[in-house]
């Protein structure tokens, strides 16, 4: 049997203890130089331009915008949202949509009379009176929000394009004859419909990512039935919608034919605030009532 010298374990320990040294240094050199690289990678994605108006200029790399989210540059709200929104208790806020109308110089009257400030979510009408209106409300104190431009769901909702053209038109109008960038507005038929069903999602998320607020409701007139309505079928169904309510969204028509509405709003206003109600024009503050997703026809 073969016998080693001292000096050769010596020799043994020797390299066993230079390869514990040498073999963590190698790897901890290797990962240093893959870590290098890595870094240098990161910086370049950091320093990748991302265009503006595509929600990512803080978040991320730059990805291409959705078409329709470079259509009308310039057609972005204003709104300053606070931290936290409004939710008044015993207040009720009037809503009218399809303004302005023979209806609205009355309705601006009645609310005069109750010393209730409301809102109206307007359309695209251009005659003289029409405009003088929409001034009318803006100076009585009242907020004035967006309906639409076209009264035509199917040409509005027939696509994401469709209906920017068409906000963009009511948008203008409203400010050019009243000097007021709306902040607010109300899709027609509600954020959810069957005129919007297969686009309001991308609809929803186009609005608000270009900071307008939105207002659907809670409270009606019922004043859309065929056949129309009386006075008193108007004001049971806002009475009786709003009973147990701490507060709520109402929402009445002052478009054609809609006088019953009009006849109906002394009661309403008075039955309110006998109930202890106050009244509250809409602002972009305001805890908005938003219609679920799973109520899609």
């Amino acid at each position: 049997m073969k016998t080693f010298s001292v000096r050769f374990y010596r020799r043994l320990i020797l390299v066993f203890l230079s390869l514990l040294i040498l073999a963590p240094t190698a790897v901890a050199v290797r990962l240093g130089m893959k870590c290098g690289r890595l870094e240098k990678q990161l910086e370049a994605v950091r320093e990748e331009p991302v265009p503006r108006g595509t929600g990512m200029e803080e978040t991320g790399p730059s990805v291409e915008p959705i078409l329709y989210q470079t259509l009308y540059p310039d057609l972005y709200g204003t709104a300053q949202l606070p931290d936290r929104r409004v939710r008044a208790e015993d207040t009720v806020y009037l809503t009218f949509d399809g303004s302005p109308t023979a209806n609205t110089q009355r309705i601006l009257d009645i609310l005069d009379q109750y010393g209730v400030k409301a809102t109206f979510f307007v359309v695209g009408r251009t005659d003289d009176a029409s405009l003088d209106l929409m001034r009318e409300i803006v100076a009585r104190g009242h907020t004035i929000g967006l309906r639409s431009y076209s009264e035509s769901f199917q040409t509005i909702y027939s696509s994401v394009e469709a209906y920017l053209e068409d906000f963009d038109r009511i948008y203008r109008l409203v400010y050019e004859t009243t000097g007021v960038k709306a902040e607010i507005f109300r899709f027609p038929a509600g954020s959810v419909n069957a005129y919007n069903s297969g686009i309001y999602q991308e609809l929803i998320a186009e609005m608000l990512r270009r900071n307008f607020v939105f207002f659907d409701w809670d409270v009606t007139g019922e004043d859309t039935r065929v056949g129309g309505v009386t006075a008193q079928k108007v004001e049971e169904a806002v009475l009786r919608e709003m009973d147990g309510k701490s507060r709520g969204i109402v929402m009445l028509h002052d478009s054609a034919g809609k006088g019953a509405v009009v006849d109906a709003l002394p009661r309403i206003l008075s039955e309110l605030q006998e109930k202890g109600y106050g009244f509250q024009p809409l602002t972009a503050a305001v805890m908005p009532v938003i219609f679920s997703y799973k109520s899609a026809p």
